[in-house]
C-alpha cells in the first residue's frame, strides 16, 4: 500500500492511507514502510513545526519502537496570492538503512493547520 506524503497526512490523519500516484520512487518506497504510528509522528511534527519552527529550523520525530525517524525543515514562508499563510519545506525521512529528503508546500487551512499542495 503507498502511503500518502506525512504533511498530507497531517492535513487528515484520521483518515486511512490510501495509494497516491504523486509519490514515485524513493518517496514511495520509505512511505511504503511507515508504521501507524511513525505515521502519527509525523503528522503531529509536521504540523507543529510548520506552526511554529523559525524558516531553517529542523524538528525532528523518532518511533522508538520501530528506529524510524525524519524531520521537517520549514525553508520559506510567505503570503499567497490568495491571502494564506504558505511554507516551503524539506522532509527528511530514514527508515531502516534507507533516506530521503524531499521538498513540499504547505498552506494554512480554513481551521488552522496545514495542508500539502
Amino acid at each position: 500500500m503507498n502511503r500518502r506524503p506525512l504533511s498530507l497526512i497531517a492535513l487528515a490523519a484520521a483518515l486511512p492511507l490510501g495509494a497516491c500516484a504523486a509519490i514515485m520512487g524513493d518517496q514511495a518506497a520509505l512511505y511504503d514502510r511507515l508504521t501507524d504510528r511513525d505515521v502519527a509522528l509525523a503528522a503531529d511534527n509536521f504540523q507543529q513545526s510548520l506552526e511554529t519552527a523559525p524558516d531553517g529550523t529542523a524538528r525532528s520525530w523518532q518511533n522508538p519502537e520501530t528506529g524510524h525517524r525524519g524531520a521537517i525543515t520549514p525553508t520559506h514562508t510567505y503570503l499567497s496570492a490568495s491571502g494564506q499563510f504558505c511554507r516551503d519545506y524539506r522532509e527528511s525521512l530514514i527508515i531502516g538503512e534507507q533516506s530521503g529528503d524531499f521538498s513540499h508546500t504547505a498552506c494554512r487551512d480554513d481551521q488552522a493547520g496545514w495542508v500539502w499542495l
